[in-house]
């Protein structure tokens, strides 16, 4: 009996998780027959966005448990809201912008929240797997080293689908438009510095806090939990290439081909990592 649960554990297939991503992926090719209607559009964009959430609450769970993902969320919260608040009055860190009705009537939206910490877990759960971080507890220099990789990886979303979600959609407009596109260049070093704050604050918390025990260590030890983040992260960025269905000029199919050589590339390197990792199962 023990030897079939081990054996099951050790297979580490979520159907509830990839019965989600699945939903998560169908919801992605849906949006591209929203384009045409801007309330529908709105409303599937907070679709892929809860699912997204929930995704990253269900995974992020089994491996940190509901307290520490919480502080993450909360850390995530506090960082970004402070942050966009702060740009939206005075230009630091991001430019001089504001958000569309569409999202909501608070100055900053709940789902721009709600992203951040979606977003933001899958770059962590990234950068975990480039620096070789699958089951052990943030140690010394990679206290400092994953947060640095994943603000990177999180930063590339944000230069795939900014020009699109303010240029083309109008979810939020930039009062002084920039040479990325229309997207001020301080924006995306705005980005890096807020979401590294936010997840070396993270990092410092584990570093006091998180405990990784046999059964964690089980969980973490099969391939196709760090598979599903993975996955999930491509799928946003595909997302972003199928834009090319809402309007076809130089901005969509720009921001398609940085896409396919930032996110894909990533999620290539991350699966290959995966896959070539002789200590997952």
């Amino acid at each position: 009996m023990g030897n079939e649960t081990v054996k099951k554990d050790g297979k580490g297939f979520s159907k509830l998780r990839w019965s989600l991503i699945l939903v998560f992926l169908i919801a992605n090719i849906l949006v591209v027959f929203s384009y045409s209607n801007t309330n529908l559009l709105a409303l599937d964009t907070f679709l892929v966005t809860a699912l997204l959430f929930i995704l990253a609450v269900v995974h992020g769970t089994e491996r940190y448990g509901k307290k520490n993902i919480l502080i993450f969320f909360l850390i995530t919260w506090a960082v970004s809201f402070s942050f966009e608040n702060l740009s939206i009055a005075t230009g630091f860190p991001f430019g001089f912008y504001h958000y569309s009705p569409s999202l909501g009537l608070l100055t900053v939206p709940l789902i721009i929240i709600f992203a951040y910490f979606a977003i933001g877990y899958l770059s962590w759960v990234l950068s975990h797997i480039l620096t070789g971080q699958y089951s052990k507890k943030l140690e010394g220099k990679q206290i400092f080293i994953v947060p640095f990789i994943a603000a990177f990886i999180m930063v590339m979303w944000d230069l795939s689908v900014d020009p699109i979600s303010s240029t083309l959609q109008g979810f939020w407009v930039w009062t002084y438009p920039g040479a990325y596109f229309g997207v001020p260049i301080s924006n995306f070093f705005g980005w890096f510095l807020v979401v590294y704050l936010f997840f070396q604050i993270f990092a410092l918390y584990l570093y006091k806090y998180d405990s990784v025990n046999a059964k964690i260590v089980s969980k973490l030890s099969n391939k196709p939990y760090w598979i599903e983040a993975t996955v999930v992260y491509g799928i946003t960025g595909l997302g972003t290439i199928l834009s090319i269905f809402y309007q076809y000029n130089d901005i969509t199919v720009s921001m398609a081909l940085i896409t396919v050589f930032t996110m894909i590339f990533v999620t290539i390197l991350a699966l290959i990592n995966i896959l070539n990792n002789p200590e997952l199962k």
